[in-house]
């Protein structure tokens, strides 16, 4: 089972999309705040990071990079409610996946169903994919 670590600060959203991993079959866990992320990072290896582009006076990046200093072979997703080309840019740099975050948390299973078996073939292939609204394969931090 994946262990999911989602940061978003949209409480509801949050738990919503909490309830749709977990029923699911994922292991998701959730923090709303980048202190409340660090402490679940301390205490949890996470297969899998999901944070928000915005986190209060941090972003998703940032937490992303604290999660593959702790535990280097995590896949990472960062989410924007709208394309961002310099975010694109940014996560593109780090070898993270940038995404459009679904208005429908069910809307994200498909993707990371997908997202289970990464196919190292296709690491070259999505370099430089911009936000879209799916997920076409696992990120490394290499």
């Amino acid at each position: 089972m994946s262990q999911i670590l989602v940061v978003s600060n949209d409480r509801g959203g949050l738990a919503d999309m909490l309830s749709v991993l977990n029923t699911a079959g994922y292991s998701a866990s959730g923090a709303s705040t980048f202190e409340e992320a660090k402490r679940f990072l301390a205490d949890g290896s996470p297969d899998l990071v999901i944070a928000d582009e915005r986190l209060g006076a941090f972003n998703g990046l940032h937490i992303i990079m604290r999660a593959r200093a702790e535990h280097p072979h995590v896949s990472a997703i960062v989410t924007t409610p709208v394309k961002n080309r310099g975010l694109e840019a940014d996560a593109r740099d780090l070898d993270i996946e940038c995404m459009v975050k679904p208005q429908n948390p069910a809307e994200w299973l498909a993707p990371l169903s997908r997202s289970r078996s990464p196919d190292p073939s296709t690491e070259s292939r999505r370099r430089g994919t911009p936000c879209r609204r799916t997920f076409a394969g696992r990120s490394r931090f290499g």
